[in-house]
């Protein structure tokens, strides 16, 4: 048991990386986000309009998860409590639209449609795995994060 309590620690190194994946995902979502805006040429995997209707209807979702990420690695950085809550959010709401995503591109073969398919492919299991790291990050230090400064 002494050992797999220790394996939990947060250390300094751990705070720092996890701090700089989550700011990562959410300056990755800002990026996408921007350049879906300007064109969304340049991300679409699919050209039929209801594609476009499903990919809009995230913007929202992903601006939810962005603020998690955030807020978690600012909680985190300063050592309070509410990282908990909030790494734990992130892990949902990338859990919820990994799902959502997966279950689309299942259902309408985007990913095998194109060369352009492999790129969302990438983008779900970068999602999926982000969600699983941070939830397997998260949840042995529990204890330990909701123990703050």
């Amino acid at each position: 048991m002494v050992l797999a309590a220790h394996r939990n620690e947060i250390t300094e190194r751990g705070r720092r990386r996890t701090i700089g994946a989550l700011l990562t995902g959410a300056a990755l979502l800002a990026c996408y986000w921007g350049a879906w805006l300007l064109d969304r040429s340049l991300l679409a995997s699919d050209t039929r309009p209801a594609y476009y209707e499903f990919e809009a209807a995230f913007f929202l979702a992903d601006v939810w998860l962005a603020a998690c990420l955030v807020a978690g690695a600012r909680a985190l950085a300063a050592r309070r409590a509410a990282a908990l809550l909030w790494l734990l959010a992130a892990a949902g709401a990338g859990g919820f639209l990994f799902g959502v995503d997966l279950l689309y591109n299942l259902q309408h073969g985007v990913w095998f449609a194109s060369g352009r398919g492999l790129a969302e492919l990438l983008r779900n299991l970068v999602t999926g795995a982000g969600t699983a790291g941070l939830f397997a990050w998260t949840w042995p230090r529990r204890a330990e994060l909701l123990a703050g400064d």
